[in-house]
């Protein structure tokens, strides 16, 4: 079905720009990045997001002209997904910051060694789990594996599927699959956390990383009883993390919805292929250990498994941005009152190293 978008201005596939509203899915045919890298951003303002992604000092109107649809007219909502931002964007501030960033590293894109980094921790995965197959599941393969998926998921996806690994999409969107790969959703992920996360980082209600009911991290977020005992139990959610990917994530692929916010229809296609990719995971990594080694010990591998790749996932997630001394974007729930600051500064100042 064709979800109607949260932001009452957009049909799924447009976008705003600076205030104007752009033909999404027509750019996209002509995108130098490819098309894929687009599709999340159907139905969104996009504004903060094209500042983000591109070494851009001023948006490309020339460029982009032929694809202006009409004036975008006032957010129509107090929240990211209605198109309010809590920030200014664009600064000189920023410009400043990007020419520094491009003197410093002229070629922003990977280099040959972590081609070498990435094809050895891919190849090495594809061989622990072959000798699962060859000559049974122990605790050791496990404890290994779990981590070589989260190495996957830091170090490998996450680069792609920001665009990171190389100027041509096609490069970006055949490493961004090794997502796919360890159980979870390129689209998924670049849905929640390049559209939503580092677009709003610490904002809350806007931010999925910051906001919920299970874990308090933002004060903001309402506090009920059982966040007293949250430094507990925390630590024995993080591993299980990878079980709410693996399953639970599966049914926002079938419905078009993540973290609340529906996915724009560009990315239908997208979604099927991501289907495809969850059963064959499905088949390779639970069905065929348990045909193979029918027996509670192969189910408690599986499980070493997800608790060791969820528990080094969850740590990072926690420590990127919810550390102490961090700072929280918003002051009060009444966004009316909410002075804004520089996109770039507030990213900074929310987020951590995490390695130093």
């Amino acid at each position: 079905p064709c979800l109607a978008m949260a932001d009452p201005r957009l049909k799924n596939t447009e976008v705003i720009l600076e205030g104007n509203v752009y033909d999404l899915e027509a750019f996209s045919k002509v995108h130098p990045g490819g098309p894929d890298a687009l599709r999340v951003f159907g139905g969104s303002d996009a504004t903060v997001h094209y500042y983000m992604l591109h070494q851009h000092l001023k948006l490309r109107e020339k460029a982009l002209e032929p694809y202006k649809l009409r004036p975008a007219g006032p957010p129509q909502g107090t929240g990211a997904a209605q198109g309010f931002s809590a920030f200014v964007l664009n600064t000189e501030a920023f410009q400043d910051l990007k020419k520094r960033v491009k003197q410093a590293i002229p070629y922003q894109f990977a280099t040959w060694e972590w081609y070498v980094k990435a094809t050895c921790l891919f190849a090495l995965t594809v061989y622990v789990e072959w000798t699962v197959i060859e000559s049974g599941p122990t605790v050791l393969k496990g404890l290994v594996l779990g981590c070589l998926m989260a190495f996957i998921g830091l170090a490998i996806q996450h680069d792609a599927n920001h665009g990171a690994v190389s100027p041509h999409g096609w490069v970006n969107r055949m490493w961004g699959y090794t997502q796919d790969w360890i159980g979870g959703s390129g689209l998924l992920w670049r849905h929640h956390h390049v559209l939503m996360h580092h677009a709003e980082t610490n904002v809350e209600g806007d931010d999925p990383d910051h906001s919920g009911e299970i874990v308090r991290f933002n004060r903001l977020t309402t506090w009920r009883g059982h966040h007293k005992w949250q430094a507990m139990y925390t630590w024995a959610l993080l591993p299980l993390l990878p079980i709410n990917w693996h399953f639970m994530e599966f049914f926002d692929l079938v419905n078009m919805v993540h973290m609340g916010r529906p996915i724009s229809k560009m990315a239908s296609s997208s979604a099927t292929i991501a289907l495809c990719l969850r059963v064959c995971f499905f088949i390779r990594f639970y069905a065929i250990p348990l045909y193979y080694y029918p027996s509670l010990f192969t189910v408690f591998y599986q499980f070493i498994v997800l608790c060791a790749g969820g528990m080094y996932l969850g740590v990072n997630f926690v420590i990127s941005h919810n550390f102490e001394g961090v700072k929280t974007v918003l002051s009060s729930p009444d966004r009316s009152q909410h002075k804004k600051r520089d996109w770039a500064f507030e990213q900074v100042e929310t987020s951590s190293t995490v390695g130093g």
